[in-house]
């Protein structure tokens, strides 16, 4: 029972131990992952798997270990904010892929890539082909970055519009039937405008209504139950 116990502290700890070191690191983490965030991650999990399975290991090990290594990681990080040399040498840099349509074979064999690879991570930015790309930057994270041919852009509202709505931020105020108050308050509403205004553009009363998008310039996107 006492090594159950421990389980279950160890664990919890453990959690909060990598998702503080996380928030300290800064939603960076989150967003892109290079060699060095992936090491970072790796060795936070193997800190709090070693302790956990180890039963000799005081939790305040675990904590000890978890917050030195946080403040290694964020040593590091801020070092390499300040040397640009180091900063290449840990996270790598960014590198010009295609340029001017052609596809460098330097920076190909350099990231042990084939022309397949690429094209897919073409096709994950909804390009369907080579030939419509005038340049492409791989980032460190290994996505891809990429400039078309003006040929190939869509065109844009302003070129065919002279009269068009502007873009502008969408809300969700009803999540799975439940109101978002804390949306509602950042939009700068209430409950009671939201109520009113729902009945008034869709004939729905909010307690029947599964989702509710709202923008500006569209007005609301609704979902019944």
């Amino acid at each position: 029972m006492e090594d159950i116990m421990s389980y279950f502290i160890k664990l919890t700890v453990g959690l909060i131990g990598v998702m503080t070191v996380i928030r300290l690191l800064g939603h960076k983490e989150l967003a892109q992952i290079t060699p060095i965030d992936f090491v970072y991650a790796l060795i936070l999990g193997s800190i709090v798997e070693e302790s956990l399975y180890e039963t000799t290991t005081p939790v305040y090990h675990m904590v000890i270990m978890l917050a030195y290594w946080g403040l290694l990681i964020y040593v590091i990080e801020r070092f390499a904010m300040k040397n640009e040399r180091f900063r290449r040498l840990t996270k790598g840099s960014a590198q010009l892929l295609i340029n001017d349509g052609k596809v460098d074979e330097k920076v190909l064999k350099r990231h042990n890539m084939d022309i397949d690879e690429v094209r897919e991570l073409l096709r994950m930015n909804d390009v369907f082909s080579l030939r419509e790309v005038k340049h492409a930057i791989m980032e460190t994270s290994g996505k891809l970055s990429i400039v078309k041919y003006a040929s190939e852009e869509p065109a844009q509202r302003s070129e065919l519009l002279s009269d068009y709505k502007e873009n502008s931020m969408s809300f969700l105020f009803i999540d799975a039937g439940k109101v978002e108050y804390r949306t509602l308050q950042a939009a700068g509403y209430d409950k009671d405008w939201l109520e009113r205004t729902i009945e008034e553009e869709t004939g729905y009363e909010s307690k029947d209504i599964f989702l509710a998008e709202w923008s500006e310039a569209e007005g609301f996107f609704i979902q019944a139950k």
